[in-house]
């Protein structure tokens, strides 16, 4: 009977410990593997060997240091684990293992964790020199620094500060429903040694319409390409998005955020977006450069977007915008190695002409425009200069009064209109002359001005215009005078200016120039010349026809 209930109850326990044994192995499979020897080496993403490093087996509780050479060994352990691997002063790696291992790990930056952990009203100062800085991997690697639900907060650079972030295919700062933030002095761009970057991008000007263009660019350069149609830039993927859809990168992405001001700021986009923005408003630009990018500007339902005084040069494209409200104020604009004027963008209406030194005064005439944009000064010898570069023209002689920034002279009617085509098809726009009547309701300042000037911005010739009195007998620089009521410069004095349009062989000049009195340069004076004449005292502007 002992030995009969002996053998009954061994039966039961085994009955009972089976299923326990067989869960425990479900539960935790890597007991039921067989072990891998587990041993390599860490290193910095440069190949700096890091001694030191700390690697733990999180779920067999089993840790190792790395010797001096960066090596390590766990000898043979479970491979259904994962790995982690810490150092002071670079960001921490989770990995699944391998028999043998070559682990990479990132530098952290003291920068990057000052920005990303700032508080509501900090003011961070970035010291000079140069800092390089990775995405966190850890968190989001398609940023390198982030504000989050913040305001108040003020990053400043001393002298000469640089953050360059070490990957083509992230922002550098992200602004994330943040308000009142200020970015000032510090040089923004992308660092790899290891990465070329190819900036050049094909043309397809010469397809009739865009739809044949696509198609071929899209056979030649394959997917996620990008390629230049009539000035403007598209992506090979999708037939109806600009390029911006595809590109990965953006100096500054600012989104659903207000109140952001960028001062004194470089960005060296390197075939990135220079600065991006959606769905933001009050966004405040000065003092600044974009350099380098495919786009200086994007802006997606923006409001109130002011850049003034800042070089946007080098970029593909100025900017794309979609429903968003910019104001460009006085900056110098670089495309494609080619310096272009600003526009300034002009509301459509009409103004009330009463001449009262008529005595009773007539009926009232009416001067109208549809919308339009005009450049904000005379084009230069510097702008002209590029556009006879580019298209291997003889450059017009300055008199010997000097180029530059100084109003192109010594040209022809059709020479403008050459101007005027070279500059469309750079741009993507429509480029022409103004009519007389868009060339008078712009000086007159449209309809934040009126009838009762004399000259463009005053009723004071010498504060708005270089004519006989002030001149000294030449051309000036463009855009030194008091502006008009839009900002726009040297529409009295100066150079004549072309207007569109020839009627029996003869077209009209509008505006007076350094040699005219009064009489000549105001705005309801002209005169009219043959179409093959220039002189040293005519030039021309440029208007934008759409919107």
């Amino acid at each position: 009977m002992y030995i009969l209930a002996y053998k009954n109850m061994s039966r039961e326990y085994y009955i009972f410990f089976s299923p326990i044994i067989y869960l425990l192995f479900l539960i935790d499979p890597c007991y039921s593997i067989n072990k891998i020897p587990v041993s390599g080496i860490v290193k910095s993403i440069e190949g700096t060997l890091l001694p030191d490093a700390q690697l733990s087996l999180v779920r067999q509780k089993k840790s190792v240091t790395t010797n001096r050479f960066g090596e390590f060994d766990f000898g043979k352990v479970f491979p259904n684990d994962t790995l982690v691997v810490a150092i002071y002063g670079f960001q921490q790696q989770t990995l699944s293992l391998n028999s043998e291992m070559e682990i990479k790990l990132y530098p952290k930056s003291q920068i990057q964790d000052l920005i990303n952990g700032a508080r509501n009203g900090t003011t961070i100062m970035i010291p000079s020199g140069v800092h390089y800085v990775y995405p966190d991997f850890n968190i989001d690697s398609t940023v390198g620094m982030a504000i989050n639900y913040k305001s108040d907060i003020v990053i400043k650079g001393e002298k000469d500060s640089e953050i360059r972030l070490k990957s083509y295919n992230a922002d550098i700062f992200y602004i994330h429903e943040s308000n009142n933030i200020s970015i000032k002095n510090i040089t923004l761009g992308y660092y790899d040694s290891n990465q070329e970057i190819n900036q050049n991008i094909k043309s397809y000007d010469d397809f009739e319409n865009f739809s044949k263009a696509f198609s071929v660019a899209r056979n030649e350069l394959g997917k996620n390409s990008i390629f230049r149609f009539r000035g403007k830039l598209y992506h090979t993927n999708n037939i109806d998005e600009p390029s911006d859809k595809i590109i990965s990168g953006r100096g500054i992405n600012i989104y659903n955020s207000s109140d952001i001001y960028i001062d004194s700021i470089k960005i060296f986009g390197k075939n990135n977006i220079c600065l991006n923005a959606n769905s933001s408003k009050n966004i405040h630009i000065k003092n600044s450069e974009s350099n380098e990018g495919l786009y200086g500007f994007v802006f997606n339902n923006c409001t109130n977007v002011n850049v003034g005084n800042s070089l946007i040069a080098d970029n593909r494209e100025i900017l794309f915008n979609k429903n968003a409200q910019i104001a460009l104020n006085e900056n110098i604009i670089k495309i494609n190695g080619s310096y272009v004027p600003e526009f300034v963008d002009i509301l459509g209406g009409s103004i009330e002409m009463l001449d009262e030194t008529i005595i009773p005064p007539p009926e009232p005439t009416y001067l109208r425009a549809e919308s339009f944009s005009i450049s904000r000064t005379e084009v230069t010898f510097e702008q002209f200069d590029a556009f006879c570069a580019a298209t291997s023209r003889e450059k017009p002689d300055d008199s010997e009064w000097g180029r530059g920034n100084r109003p192109v002279i010594n040209i022809t009617y059709n020479d403008a209109i050459a101007y005027c085509d070279w500059l469309g098809s750079l741009l993507g726009k429509t480029i022409r002359l103004p009519s007389v009547e868009e060339w008078e309701y712009a000086a007159r300042g449209g309809v934040k001005g009126g009838d009762d000037r004399f000259y463009s911005g005053s009723n004071i010739l010498e504060d708005v215009s270089w004519c006989k009195f002030n001149a000294k007998e030449k051309t000036q620089p463009v855009g030194l005078k008091t502006s008009n009521e839009l900002g726009i410069y040297d529409m009295s004095g100066n150079v004549y200016e072309f207007c569109k349009g020839v009627k029996d062989s003869m077209i009209v000049l509008k505006g007076g120039s350094w040699v005219n009195s009064g009489v000549g340069c105001r705005l309801s004076d002209h005169v009219v010349s043959k179409m093959d004449f220039w002189d040293d005292n005519i030039g021309f502007r440029c208007v934008v026809s759409e919107l």
